[in-house]
């Protein structure tokens, strides 16, 4: 009877290191994408993005894709910061109206790990994330929307 209470508490001990692991990887991540909302260029230029507050994090394997329904405002504008891990490439995303009609995608652009728009009117969007499984097979994903501080 001890000897399974020991495998139990060693089970359970693992398990919540390993959680506790992927947390701070998480964590991490949220900390990397939130230095591409201001980078070193932006404070050359004194221009300042603002975060919405939120962190919109999902856990992906293979090519499975996480989807964030977002809104836009006119007259705005807004940078996606994203990241999956130390390298800027890992993470693929694209960004969709209403009608899934696509108005960005990173792919097109290096795999950037931002992009900023302005808004004219305001639009519902469909963010989307997934890895590049060339590069990375799972992992934590991060998304961040500033928007410019007005001078």
């Amino acid at each position: 009877m001890k000897k399974i209470f020991n495998y139990t508490l060693l089970a359970l001990s693992l398990f919540t290191v390993n959680a506790t692991f992927a947390q701070e990887t998480c964590d991490e991540i949220a900390e990397v994408t939130n230095g591409y909302l201001n980078t070193t260029k932006d404070k050359e230029l004194n221009r300042i993005f603002i975060s919405d507050g939120q962190v919109y994090r999902a856990f992906l394997t293979d090519d499975e894709a996480a989807e964030f329904e977002v809104t836009f405002y006119g007259g705005s504008t807004y940078r996606i910061a994203t990241s999956a891990g130390s390298d800027d490439t890992y993470i693929i995303f694209e960004v969709y109206d209403k009608e899934r009609n696509l108005l960005f995608s990173n792919e097109d652009y290096e795999y950037a790990p931002f992009w900023d728009f302005e808004i004219e009117n305001s639009l519902d969007c469909t963010i989307e994330v997934k890895l590049d499984v060339d590069k990375k097979l799972s992992g934590c994903a991060s998304v961040m929307i500033g928007f410019a501080k007005q001078n």
